[in-house]
């Protein structure tokens, strides 16, 4: 079975190969960010290519989770570099189909919707498997051309709110991780730490 690799898609309008670093914007669920492939320099190229098919981004739901932790071979930030130089284009999520392998692909509203419907969590990728069946619904045809992409109008600003927006969807689980994991092992839980008698003073207590 062909492996899949997550991010990776293609503009309808133009057959262009992006990768999708945002797959939706918390305020316009109907809009997304991704970087076109084909319009970046060479050595920038390779090192998002192998950023996206690292394990660390495979295990991510958004592309930007991981670029946002990760650096360029000229040691500046990923994720800022591709705003700051105008990388990052907005286009409407019906201009997007996910190409995870060369015989998958979906829409990427429709499989935003699938996530929707199968969790009340923030959007997240599915499984493989998901991808694989949900795939296999898409019609071959050709469908109608869509809006082109657009960066006009994405300012700091607008990356910064989108950015904080989806970081709140994971606040609550990281909450929940914490406990669990004082639950496990108390001692590492900041704060005061309640003295342990040694052995030897509980000797003398004893005497």
């Amino acid at each position: 079975m062909a492996t899949n690799i997550k991010h990776t898609g293609m503009l309808v309008n133009t057959g262009k190969r992006v990768v999708v670093v945002f797959r939706e914007l918390p305020d316009d669920p109907t809009q997304c960010l991704v970087v076109d492939t084909e319009a970046v320099p060479d050595w920038m190229h390779d090192d998002i290519h192998n950023a996206v098919e690292s394990p660390g981004a495979q295990a991510t739901g958004n592309f930007y989770e991981y670029a946002e932790r990760t650096v360029f071979t000229d040691g500046t930030n990923m994720l800022q570099t591709l705003h700051t130089t105008g990388r990052l284009m907005k286009t409407p999520t019906d201009n997007v189909k996910m190409t995870p392998n060369n015989s998958v692909s979906i829409g990427l509203t429709e499989l935003n919707n699938i996530i929707r419907e199968d969790t009340d969590k923030p959007v997240v990728s599915p499984p493989e498997d998901e991808v694989m069946m949900a795939g296999k619904d898409v019609m071959e045809s050709a469908p109608a051309p869509a809006p082109a992409a657009s960066n006009d109008g994405l300012t700091d600003t607008d990356l910064a709110k989108n950015m904080l927006a989806q970081a709140k969807g994971f606040e609550t689980e990281a909450k929940s991780l914490k406990a669990q994991a004082y639950e496990l092992a108390p001692g590492l839980k900041p704060g005061p730490k309640k003295a342990v008698a040694t052995p030897a003073e509980t000797e003398a207590v004893t005497e």
